[in-house]
């Protein structure tokens, strides 16, 4: 059942990526560009909180970077470079699904996703270990 599952999943995820690479390309231009090319123009620093964006993390780490669409593809923005910046990974999932928040509301929220991992069962009774505490730190500004 559960091979089943995932295939189930794996075909909505793939019907989802045609109707966003559709959305995009009946939004207008495209431009061609990098991540790297985005951070180095906005100097490595997240566009929703304002902090600095580490190039090493990986997804699905929170901190690690992605481009982010000022005016979001489903909204009708274009997939061009006066429209993307770079953010967290945490901050541009976390901006569609609840709205851009404020700079400061924004680090509150990536420094407890650091801290205490996803929402869910359990989540209260864990204990951060001293990387994470000293990451957290370091996006509220006081590492």
């Amino acid at each position: 059942m559960d091979d089943m599952d995932e295939e189930q999943r794996r075909a909505t995820r793939r019907m989802q990526g045609r109707r966003r690479q559709q959305r995009i390309r009946d939004n207008g231009p495209r431009d061609s560009y990098t991540r790297e090319e985005i951070g180095e123009r906005d100097l490595w620093r997240c566009a929703i909180c304002w902090t600095p964006v580490n190039r090493e993390f990986k997804a699905p780490h929170p901190c690690s970077p992605t481009v982010h669409h000022v005016i979001e593809i489903c909204a009708g923005g274009t997939d061009t470079l006066d429209n993307v910046a770079i953010a967290h990974y945490f901050c541009n999932s976390n901006s569609y699904t609840a709205g851009q928040p404020a700079p400061g509301v924004a680090r509150v929220r990536l420094a407890d996703r650091v801290l205490y991992g996803k929402y869910g069962p359990g989540r209260g009774d864990r204990i951060p270990d001293q990387v994470a505490v000293a990451l957290a730190a370091e996006i509220m500004g006081m590492g």
